[in-house]
Parts: C-alpha cells; structure tokens; sequence
C-alpha cells in the first residue's frame, strides 16, 4: 500500500520539531527531512542535533522516509552549485563532501534514503566529461562510510532531467546503493509520456515526490491545482506493485502550508482511493 509523506522543505517557516507535529496531524504516514540551516544544517548537525528530531518522530509516529539533500543554497549563493559536474576539482569536492555528510545525518536518524541530484552543466563543460565526473563522484561516495541509499532526482535543465537517464546511470553503476527518487511533477515537464516513463522506472524507484503542474511548467502546484492525472499515476503504482512512499514537495508554499498540507492530502487520498476502485 502506497503512504503518503511531506517534505519538510515545504515548512521551513517553522522549527523542525514543530514540523514533524503538523503533518502528523495532518494525517500523513511519513516526513521527508530537508537539509536547510533551519531544520538541519549539514555543517552543524552532530548527536545533540539528532536527539531532538529522534523524539519529535517517536511522538508524531511519523517515519523520516527520506532525506532530501538538493536545497539550492546549501554551498552558497549559487543556486545548486558547486555541483558534482563542476568545472572545478575543487567544486566538485565540496559536493562530494556534502553528499557524505548527508549520508551520515540520515544514518544517524535512521533515514534510508538520501534524495540529491546532478546539478546543470555548465557550456564549457563536455557531456562526456560531465558524465566521467559525475561517476567518480558517486562512486567516491559509495566507497565512503554510510549505508543509506542515494536515491537521485530528475530534475529539469540539469544534467540528468528524465528517469531514463538515472536509470541508466543506475545500471552503469551497479550498486545497490543507487537508485532512482522519481519527481512526478518533473517527469509531467520534461517527458511526454509522463505516466508510461514513472512504470517503466519504478523497479528502479525507492521513493517518489509529487506535485502539482500546470501547462508543463515547472512550478510546483498544490495537487488539484494542475493538470497531472493523479488517478492515472497511482494506477501505475498498484500496477507496478509500488508499496513505497509519495512525499508531497511545496517549497514554495511554505507561507500557505496549512492549507497545503490538507489541500494536498485530499486530493491524493481521494485519487489513490479512486484508482483501487479502477482495479
């Protein structure tokens, strides 16, 4: 059975703690942590940090799903930058340093995923040497303490956008410990076929975000807002047997978030509800 999470980027108007309470009262199954100095900074996180989160998540019930790791401003005021693909060693290093830092939070609470993405490539940057690089940094993680799993996101005008491309990035690399974190609202911009590309990937997905889109524009809406068929997507995922987790991402409606939280879950529980009445 599928289970419905949030991701706390989309609260970050509010302390971690108090987070984790509202979408536990939401009625949401899971939390899907975000690295950000208002809930957790990677460069400042130790045991004393983890302690408090490790008691707000025993009170709430909720599972931490999650971490998602791809906050534009984490390595300064570039947005997503430095990046695996960086032009510079040292650029690239500071991602890579980042990811295992990652890692390393979502080992100490218990996280079993760690959601990242590429980056953009910049023009004077081949493709292939892209690509090189962005393999050598992966795996430079993969050979690093940790045991969670780098879950990497599609993401639009990066270097890897479809499912497809982190699927094969996923077989070229052949490590149970890289998998596919699918973005729905992501694959409706980038991809035609959005529904036909989320099935023929899901034996590589371990966890899903969603939102809303409208006109294939990449804004994240509240689901009901746009014009994804979320009837028609969680059809796919009893189909395809997916019993894993959809975390709800609104980064961008953290002023609104109440009405996000309940607008968000009544709209995917009435379609997930819809498509066990389709069969």
């Amino acid at each position: 059975m599928v289970k419905l999470a949030y991701n706390a980027n989309g609260l970050r108007t509010l302390s971690l703690e108090r987070a984790i309470e509202v979408v536990a009262d939401a009625g949401y199954e899971g939390i899907e942590l975000s690295l950000h100095p208002s809930h957790l900074d990677p460069f400042a996180f130790g045991s004393a940090e983890a302690e408090p989160v490790h008691k707000a998540l025993e009170r709430s019930g909720l599972t931490a799903c999650c971490l998602a790791a791809g906050a534009d401003n984490l390595l300064g005021p570039e947005r997503f930058e430095p990046s695996l693909i960086h032009p510079t060693a040292e650029g690239r290093a500071r991602r890579v340093d980042l990811v295992l830092r990652s890692v390393r939070i979502a080992d100490e609470l218990g996280i079993p995923y760690v959601n990242f993405a590429t980056g953009k490539r910049k023009p004077e940057v081949p493709a292939e040497q892209a690509r090189q690089w962005l393999v050598e940094g992966i795996r430079q993680v993969l050979d690093g303490p940790g045991s969670a799993v780098l879950a990497m996101e599609p993401e639009p005008e990066f270097f890897l956008e479809t499912n497809d491309g982190v699927a094969r990035l996923a077989d070229e690399l052949g490590s149970d410990r890289f998998a596919l974190a699918q973005d729905l609202g992501h694959c409706r911009v980038v991809e035609e076929d959005y529904l036909g590309s989320v099935e023929r990937n899901l034996p590589y997905t371990r966890i899903i975000q969603v939102e809303d889109i409208k006109g294939r524009v990449h804004h994240h809406e509240i689901p009901g807002d746009g014009d994804i068929d979320f009837t028609g997507f969680f059809s796919v995922l009893r189909r395809g047997g997916y019993d894993g987790y959809v975390s709800v991402e609104l980064y961008n409606h953290a002023d609104s978030y109440e009405h996000a939280l309940r607008r968000s879950r009544e709209v995917l529980t009435a379609a997930l509800a819809a498509a066990e009445q389709r069969g």
